[in-house]
């Protein structure tokens, strides 16, 4: 399966869609806000990668498997929320990112809706914890999804990446890069879930075969 084509599909009327058929009883709607927060934050100058363009492919990736997930809209809050606290280096940007969609729910989502997005979030830490149930093992494809790209798109991913991370000498983030991705691709399955693993799964090992025969070239 080739991915979809990548449409801005973040817009305000799909997340205040989502946000107010999540609202308990008589709370106050200020989506239209969240949303304009959302979007201020994914447009900061500091970002290359993690922009609006990497939400909407998150989307389109959510698109594909929502009708597999236990709450659907619960795994879409937590796309949209995941990378919205970004400060290149420092290591809390997830919980950060958690922290801000709790802040913003509090009083207007259901405390275990509220538990379970927060959770999800915090899958995207991707540091081998145990994914407890599909809903965080699809958030966690999601979010790896682009690795599954063809490589000219792999690669202008791995460029923004690197773009994000200035203030790293290349052999210093050579080294932190080749180590994350050496950790995906020694698990015994890239992907989580059988349709990202069926999908995208060869894909992903083929890009990262082919990014360390280059770091190997340029040592």
């Amino acid at each position: 399966m080739t991915p979809p084509a990548v449409e801005k599909i973040s817009g305000a009327r799909r997340f205040q869609s989502l946000w107010r058929r999540c609202l308990v009883e008589g709370a106050t709607d200020a989506s239209a806000e969240i949303h304009q927060r959302l979007v201020d934050g994914y447009n900061e100058p500091q970002r290359r990668y993690q922009t609006l363009a990497h939400i909407d492919h998150c989307l389109s990736m959510f698109d594909l498997c929502k009708s597999l997930a236990t709450n659907p809209d619960a795994l879409e809050i937590a796309v949209w929320f995941h990378d919205v606290i970004f400060v290149p280096g420092r290591p809390d940007n997830e919980a950060r990112s958690a922290e801000l969609y709790l802040d913003l729910s509090a009083g207007v989502h259901n405390d275990d809706f509220r538990e379970l997005v927060d959770r999800l979030i915090m899958a995207t830490l991707h540091d081998g914890r145990s994914l407890d149930d599909s809903d965080a093992a699809y958030m966690v494809d999601i979010d790896l999804s682009s690795f599954g790209l063809p490589w000219g798109d792999f690669l202008r991913d791995s460029q923004h990446l690197r773009e994000e991370s200035a203030a790293l000498s290349d052999a210093e983030y050579a080294r932190k890069q080749g180590a994350f991705r050496a950790c995906l691709l020694a698990r015994p399955n890239f992907f989580q879930t059988d349709l990202f693993r069926q999908h995208y799964e060869q894909q992903a090992r083929d890009n990262l075969a082919k990014y360390f025969a280059q770091l190997s070239e340029n040592s």
